[in-house]
This record gives C-alpha cells, sequence and structure tokens, in this order.
C-alpha cells in the first residue's frame, strides 16, 4: 500500500537530519529536526516535497499495477464464481455476432451456483432469449463441475412502487418538470446489477437533485414475476438482478420549502 506524501517526506528529512555532513553544514544539533528549522516554502522543504511526490506518485502505479494483475489471475482461475462470470459474459452462440449477455452475477451456495444474467444495456435491461438461454444451459453443463447444482436466473425486472413527499427550494426546482420522478426512474433502472437496494440509497440519490430539499419515502413497494406487491424493506436485492419503474408507479407530492414547516 503507498505511503503518503507526508510519509515518505517525513522518512526523507528525518534522514537527512541525522547525517553529520549535514549538521556540520547547518549547525544542526542531534535533537533539532527539519521543521523546527526549515519553513514549508524554503527551498529544502519544497525540494523533499516534489521527491516524495514523485515516489508517491510511483508508488501508487506499483499499487495499481498489483491490484489489476491480482484481478487478472482471480478471474482467470477455473471453476471459480469470477471465472464463471467472465466465462457467461464471454460465451457467443453460433448464430450471434456478439455475447447475449451483458449483465451477469454468479452467487455460490455450496455445490449450487445461482447465475442471474441479463441483456439490453444500463436503464433498459432485459432477458436474454429463450434460445441464447438454452445455449447459455448448454455450456455451463459442459464446463461446470461434476456433481455442481446450478439455477440460471433469467426474468423481467423487480418492479418497484413509490409514493414520495418533497420539499423542495421553487428558485432552483420547477415540478412540473417531474425532476424527482426522473431521478428516481434512472437512480433505480441504473443500479449496479445484482446491486443492493435501500431506502437510504434511494432519498440520497435524489436529495442530489439541484432544489430538492427534504425528501420523505411514504410508501416503497415491489414486485417479482406473477406475486403479489409487497412492502420494500430497507435494502433488497433484486430476484432479476434489476429494478424498474414506471411513471404510473412513481407519485410526488411536492411542497415548497420553508424551515416552519417540517
Amino acid at each position: 500500500m503507498a505511503r503518503t506524501i507526508a510519509e515518505i517526506k517525513q522518512e526523507m528529512t528525518n534522514a537527512y537530519m541525522g547525517e553529520s555532513a549535514v549538521q556540520e553544514l547547518y549547525g544542526f544539533s542531534d535533537t533539532d529536526t527539519f521543521d523546527s528549522k526549515f519553513s514549508k516554502v524554503s527551498i529544502e522543504s519544497l525540494l523533499f516535497y516534489v521527491v516524495a511526490f514523485g515516489i508517491w506518485a510511483m508508488e501508487k502505479l506499483f499499487d495499481s499495477h498489483k491490484t489489476e494483475v491480482e484481478q487478472m489471475l482471480a478471474d482467470r482461475t477455473p471453476h471459480t464464481t469470477r471465472w464463471y462470470r467472465e466465462r457467461v459474459l464471454a460465451m457467443i452462440p453460433s448464430d450471434c455476432e456478439e455475447a447475449p449477455v451483458k449483465y451477469c452475477s454468479v452467487d455460490e451456495r455450496g455445490a449450487r451456483l445461482k447465475i442471474k444474467v441479463a441483456g439490453g444495456e444500463a436503464g433498459k435491461r432485459e432477458p436474454i432469449s429463450n434460445n441464447h438461454r438454452a445455449a447459455l444451459e448448454t455450456w455451463l453443463e459442459n464446463e461446470k463441475d461434476a456433481g455442481l447444482k446450478i439455477e440460471i436466473v433469467n426474468e423481467d425486472s423487480n418492479r418497484m412502487k413509490a409514493t414520495l413527499y418533497v420539499w423542495y427550494d421553487p428558485l432552483q426546482l420547477v415540478p412540473t418538470d417531474k425532476p424527482v420522478e426522473k431521478a428516481m426512474k434512472q437512480y433505480v433502472s441504473n443500479l449496479d446489477f445484482d446491486g443492493l437496494l435501500s431506502r437510504n440509497g434511494i432519498i440520497d440519490a435524489l436529495r442530489e437533485v439541484a432544489g430538492v430539499e427534504m425528501v420523505r419515502i411514504d410508501d416503497l413497494q415491489t414486485k417479482y414475476a406473477s406475486n403479489s406487491w409487497r412492502e420494500f424493506k430497507e435494502q433488497e436485492r433484486a430476484e432479476s438482478g434489476y429494478w424498474t419503474i414506471e411513471d404510473s408507479n412513481i407519485s410526488v407530492t411536492y411542497e415548497r420549502y420553508k424551515r416552519d414547516n417540517l
């Protein structure tokens, strides 16, 4: 792990002050410190900073390289969850010119792998076709370890509906433009595939909208496949791996913000 610039400079200046030749040249004693004898804008201090910055930048590059190598090795280690994920994303059936699976997560549960997949693009994810799912099942059957059970999840998105109360600054936000509704749709549909969605995350995202002062979630529900609507917990992962929310399922009440109306 790379040291900080301050740590690197401190090590160099400690060694510098400990040199007998430097002590004789400047008239330092063994107890003198660099900071007590040189100001931060002195030539000596600036030179040490420049050198420390260069060393720090090099150490950061080494850290980045190490992380990349470790990631590559992990991805290429056969039959790990990462290996399965990378292989699924790279699978190209004979009737395709590119891989149909654009999103994938792999969860290991004992002798079972749960693999969630989707096609499309961020904000417009969708299940892969039945033919491509069949090709994926055949490929996995040939590639998987003996005795390993695999469950493929290739479904429509988990749906959501929300009732929100928003206090806003009228100088920055126009409710008729529906900025909160748009932000809600964008945040939910662009969440990392199989990522964790939380009530606090939704509130934080909506408060990023210019003019939004406060947000309250009055009702938040979710639905998967043909199941009934149910209350969304504090945080959840979508059974399908991704979420969508339709315009008709977002209800926002806007109220002008005043310090005495909260």
